[in-house]
Order: structure tokens, then sequence, then C-alpha cells
């Protein structure tokens, strides 16, 4: 009886490293791949240059009977709107350039406002007062008065306040505005 014993477990030993090793294979064997393409981005600033990264962008908005204005904080990047504008999904940005150079300081001017026109006319254009701040590496953000001492690269914000008049038809309105940096 003793040898039979023997015999049971050896092939119960057995049978159980096929499982174990079926289980393993089945494992290991390839499942479903799926690939996914990445981007990767940089940004070269060369010494005395400035690079726009980033377009100033109010969002999609709804106007009423009413008007109101619609605001993109330059240091927060925040959007907030005033009575008669209500906003519509997140994807409303600050401007922001980069650049760096600069032995004494830096000048920084530019429009003041900018003009938003309708693609295809046929409606008022609305205007937008513009506020820059920057920082500069290392720094916070701070509300730009003029002039900066370089340290680094810096960046520009740009925000500002759009004004949206009463019933302003729909349609996709763009404007163009300028910053000047001047490194000394």
């Amino acid at each position: 009886m003793g040898i039979q014993g023997t015999k049971n477990r050896r092939g119960a030993a057995r049978a159980l490293t096929i499982v174990v090793a079926m289980a393993s294979a089945a494992l290991c064997a390839p499942g479903q791949a799926a690939d996914m393409p990445g981007t990767a981005n940089a940004a070269v600033v060369r010494p005395n240059t400035l690079i726009k990264t980033d377009d100033l962008d109010f969002g999609t908005l709804i106007s009423s009977a009413t008007g109101g204005t619609v605001t993109i904080n330059p240091v927060t990047n925040a959007r907030t709107t005033g009575s008669g504008v209500t906003p519509v999904g997140s994807a409303a940005q600050r401007a922001i350039f980069q650049g760096t150079g600069g032995i004494l300081l830096i000048t920084v001017s530019g429009s003041t406002s900018v003009t938003l026109t309708r693609a295809g006319g046929g409606a008022a254009p609305m205007t937008a007062t513009l506020v820059r701040a920057a920082s500069t590496s290392g720094g916070g953000i701070a509300l730009l008065g003029g002039t900066l001492l370089p340290s680094g690269v810096q960046s520009y914000y740009i925000g500002g306040t759009l004004t949206v008049p009463a019933n302003q038809p729909e349609g996709d309105y763009s404007g163009t505005f300028a910053l000047t940096v001047n490194y000394l």
C-alpha cells in the first residue's frame, strides 16, 4: 500500500506541474497591444529674442440682450464674466511670450487694446483692453509696469477684458496685438 500511495502522489505532482506550466504559458501569451502616439515639444530661446507660446483666447461665450464682459487674468489665467455674458466650456487662456536677454534692464511696451472682428464680417467689432504681467525664472508673476530686471528666461503674460455688446452675432472673432520687448 505504501508504494501505491507514492505513485498517486507522483501522479498528482506531475498533474499539478502540468497545470502550473499551462497557467504560466497562458499568462505569458501576448494579449492585445495598442499603440498611442505622443507629442514632445521644446522651445529654444536665443538671447535677446522673444517667442509666442500661447495666444490670448477669451473662449466660447453666449451674449444676451444686456451685453457684458469677459476677463482673462494675466497673473492667474482665470476667466471671469460680467453680467450679460455666459461662458461655455473652459478653453480660455492668457497669451504667453517667452524671451531671454538684457544686461541692465528690459523695457516692455505694446498694444493696450485689441479689436476683434468677425470672420466673414457682418457684425460690429468687439474691443478688449489688455493687461501685461511678467515673471523671470525663479521669480513669481507680477503685473508689469514697463521695466524688468534681466534674470534668466522671462515670461510675459497678456490678459484683458473683452466687452461683448448686447445681442452680439455668433461667429469666430479675432484680432492681433503687439508686444515689444527691448533688451538693454
